[in-house]
């Protein structure tokens, strides 16, 4: 008898810790990995659900998945008109960020750069294939990169050149020119970046300066 009873006491003490390390299992949090989707292009679809500001014309857009939700990316310009009022040409360009929820897109952020009663050429754009999306420090944030060019000139002389790095609502920014190769010559090609860059992850301004190099060089023979 006392056999027994102390098999059953066993029996009821290890049904009892098994139990406790289930429970203890199902408490233990499971964290999500931090991932960045692929960027999807969809200028095509994105008129309809996010009409061009006034005066402002569609040029590209992206949307992605990353820690902060699904985000959509806009980018939009004017090209040169004249302003009521004033003789020389305007220009501006905008980058928006918006979010989607279930309420609808609600705006994160908004850059404008523009270039204001010009009398001679004018030039406010991004250039072609500039934009990126990436997660340079895997923190399952994605960083905005854009470059574009400004100028007011009447001369063969370097537009003006800015790229614009976004990570959530910190902005970053080299400013400087393009590169003009004269044959043996060049002119242009200084930039200065962001104070900012010191206090953000090493890649992000290693990154940013290639990014930069890539865009804005003129070659004339």
């Amino acid at each position: 008898m006392k056999r027994l009873l102390l098999l059953l006491l066993i029996a009821s003490c290890w049904f009892a810790c098994k139990n406790k390390q289930q429970e203890q299992k199902a408490v233990i949090p499971v964290q999500e990995e931090k991932m960045l989707s692929e960027p999807e292009e969809v200028t095509a679809a994105v008129s309809a659900l996010l009409p061009a500001p006034s005066s402002y014309e569609l040029k590209r857009a992206k949307k992605w998945h990353d820690a902060s939700g699904e985000n959509w990316l806009v980018l939009y310009e004017t090209g040169s008109y004249i302003r009521k009022g004033f003789s020389g040409a305007s220009a501006k360009l905008s980058a928006i960020l918006y979010q989607k929820t279930d309420s609808g897109f609600v705006q994160k952020w908004k850059m404008v750069d523009y270039i204001d009663d010009c009398e001679v050429d004018v030039t406010c754009a991004f250039y072609d294939d500039h934009l990126t999306i990436t997660d340079l420090d895997s923190n399952g944030l994605a960083e905005i990169t854009m470059v574009y060019a400004l100028s007011c000139k009447g001369d063969v002389s370097p537009n003006t050149k800015k790229l614009i790095m976004y990570e959530g609502g910190q902005k970053y920014a080299i400013r400087g020119e393009e590169l003009m190769v004269l044959q043996k010559d060049t002119l242009g090609g200084q930039y200065v970046a962001d104070t900012l860059f010191n206090s953000a992850p090493k890649a992000f301004l290693q990154y940013a300066v290639e990014h930069w190099q890539k865009f804005g060089k003129q070659e004339y023979q």
